[in-house]
């Protein structure tokens, strides 16, 4: 049953006259809750979030990038990717990190507010340097093979399976990972270090240059995964990338260190190696986040006839967190045809995680007093429309608003079901119940919601909703907040004066109403000897309905007079159902403590009830279902209040 149904079959309930046990005394009135469909505003702005979103190239020239242009919200990362001999031309250490990576981090973190990230390769037949991989790595015994690169007619570049290469490799990623981890701005960094561009293939080597340099697959396969606990080591607060290819024994090792997956080669078919199916789809529900690029820049898209929109629609199809837009570069963009603008603006729209509230039902009326809080149900439907899963669990803050927008009440809830695990295209069910604190004053607010991360309060995450303020919330309409009137409510309240009403005793014990009260002349006394076929000595269904995500407080008095067969202590509990009877959960009072048998002891609960309760069973639980125990006890002065309710 949904939560609207139970709602209105709880209201229903609470329509009709109540009839309760000719033993109980009278009950207040209980109010029927209401619901009111409040209708969310989407929006189809792009989402800038973290942990997703377009890149491109980096550029060291603020002019390429104007505040107002086009693609400045659409794409928030520079991607850096270089020859290894760039940032250590010289020698090891991180000496020359400084020069390399301030001006970058200027400009872009802290001029521009954006992100970066990084990829630094040891074979790179784009290059137009002869040493990609730095000179003095070969001067320490690095065997080398020659290469024609595409621009220079001699590369020399390293054997990446060789012992002194991995060994001067992991310290260079040591020294990056010293100076980079967790660095602000810092979006992630690719793996370069074996293979043409850092990717995983070898398309130069020819088949005399592998055997002649000990190639074997066990050696190749080792090797990357060494490099992989390298980076997993350097980079525990970075997300690393490795660009994925047919060896599924490296893969598979990456993403259980806590590597991520990138491909370079998105086409209108899709990506090479068919790695969305075989690697993207499967492993992104294991946590992996997903990356891709383009095949080809914008000019050769044209001339092979490629479709520029369908091309990232097919990407797309896959759960990719980051696309790389490569089609050109950033100055090119500033003038880029309309087919460009129109595609990277539809990728910005889809690209990872896109959470949008599409149903939402509230209490249409709360009721407040001086000293009585209270509640606001919120049942909501959400969905992720983006591409990708959500990687961080986030909480919503609900907030009341007064008309000059100033918050008078806010709530932080954590959903039951979490974001990593709304799936894409998945709807999800979330209920919240807001504690409204008492002394709220009467009046209509608005009602706003916000996704956030606890842990980083700075963090808001944008939503697909319209109404957004500059504090990440989103305006859902207005609700009213009336006067409660203080006065108890009791849903059931029992002395056993008239009888023993309509309790009934598990086989082997027997109930009975008889003299010697706590609070008047007569309790229930329930005794005899418990098979050990039931949890409980005596139990009791409550007519009148539970309401949903409310507050009661359960007691009452309990004198056991004797206690055999090794029992646990037992005690007072509520079961909770829902409409039609179904468990949902149990709350217990405090136990008997039989150091102090023969005397009168107050148990007490307070029960939260869940949003789709609607009745509840008293019973005299026994704590054990195995046990045999013969029992004395007496019951009296029983009370389920309503404390807050919606």
């Amino acid at each position: 049953m949904n939560i609207r149904t139970l709602f209105h079959t709880t209201c229903a309930l609470l329509s009709i006259a109540l009839i309760l046990p000719s033993a109980a005394e009278a009950q207040t009135p209980i109010a029927g809750i209401e619901l009111q469909d409040a209708t969310p505003i989407p929006s189809s702005e792009a989402l800038t979030n973290p942990g997703m979103g377009l890149y491109l190239d980096g550029t060291l020239n603020a002019a390429d990038i104007p505040v107002g242009a086009w693609f400045a919200p659409l794409i928030q990362v520079g991607y850096f990717r270089d020859d290894w001999s760039v940032i250590q031309p010289a020698g090891e250490g991180p000496a020359g990190f400084d020069a390399y990576f301030k001006p970058i981090f200027d400009l872009w973190v802290n001029r521009m507010h954006r992100r970066v990230a990084f990829r630094f390769m040891a074979e790179n037949m784009h290059s137009r340097s002869t040493y990609v991989t730095p000179s003095w790595v070969f001067g320490k015994g690095v065997p080398s093979v020659r290469m024609k690169g595409l621009y220079t007619e001699e590369q020399i570049d390293p054997v990446f399976w060789d012992e002194r290469f991995l060994a001067i490799q992991e310290k260079f990623i040591a020294d990056l990972g010293s100076y980079l981890d967790g660095r602000a701005g810092l979006e992630f960094i690719d793996i370069g270090s074996i293979g043409e561009w850092g990717e995983m293939h070898l398309a130069r080597w020819t088949p005399d240059q592998l055997l002649q340099t000990g190639y074997t697959l066990p050696r190749y396969i080792a090797a990357y995964r060494r490099i992989i606990d390298a980076f997993a080591r350097a980079f525990p607060h970075t997300r690393v990338f490795l660009n994925v290819g047919d060896y599924e024994a490296i893969n598979d090792y990456a993403a259980i260190h806590g590597t991520h997956f990138r491909q370079d080669g998105l086409k209108p078919s899709g990506p090479s190696a068919d790695v969305g199916n075989r690697f993207f789809r499967p492993y992104a529900q294991r946590g992996v986040i997903c990356n891709y690029e383009l095949y080809a820049g914008y000019e050769e898209m044209k001339q092979r006839g490629w479709g520029i929109r369908e091309t990232f629609a097919k990407g797309l199809e896959d759960p990719i967190s980051y696309l790389h837009v490569n089609l050109m570069n950033f100055r090119q963009l500033l003038t880029a045809p309309e087919e460009v603008k129109q595609a990277v603006t539809y990728a910005a729209r889809h690209v990872g995680y896109r959470f949008e509230l599409t149903r939402l039902q509230r209490s249409k009326v709360v009721r407040v007093g001086a000293s009585i809080p209270g509640r606001i149900l919120l049942s909501q439907t959400w969905m992720n429309t983006g591409a990708a899963p959500c990687y961080a669990s986030y909480a919503l803050r609900w907030t009341l608003a007064d008309g000059r927008g100033k918050p008078v009440f806010e709530q932080t809830v954590f959903p039951t079901h979490p974001t990593t695990r709304w799936w894409p295209g998945q709807e999800v069910a979330v209920t919240d119940v807001l504690n409204v604190p008492a002394g709220v004053s009467p009046g209509a607010y608005h009602l706003k919601v916000a996704m956030v991360q606890p842990e980083a309060p700075s963090v808001n995450i944008a939503l697909a909703l319209a109404n957004g303020d500059a504090h990440g919330g989103y305006d859902l309409g207005t609700i009213s907040l009336e006067p409660r009137a203080a006065g108890q409510s009791w849903t059931y309240r029992e002395g056993f004066e008239r009888g023993a009403g309509s309790w009934t005793a598990a086989p082997g014990m027997a109930v009975s109403a008889v003299p010697g009260g706590h609070g008047g002349s007569a309790a229930l006394l329930v005794a005899g000897t418990q098979t050990g076929t039931a949890w409980n000595y005596a139990a009791f269904d409550v007519k009148a309905p539970i309401l949903p995500a409310s507050r009661y407080r359960l007691s009452c008095w309990m004198k056991v007079d004797s206690l055999q067969g090794g029992a646990p202590e037992p005690y007072l509990k509520i079961g909770l159902n829902d409409s039609k009877g179904k468990w949902i959960t149990n709350v217990e009072t405090n136990r008997y403590d039989m150091r102090h048998s023969g005397d009168w002891q107050r148990l007490v609960a307070y029960v939260e009830t869940t949003p789709d309760t609607a009745r509840g069973q008293l019973a005299v639980e026994k704590g054990s279902l195995e046990t045999i125990s013969a029992a004395t006890i007496r019951l009296d002065d029983i009370e389920l209040e309503l404390l807050e309710s919606p």
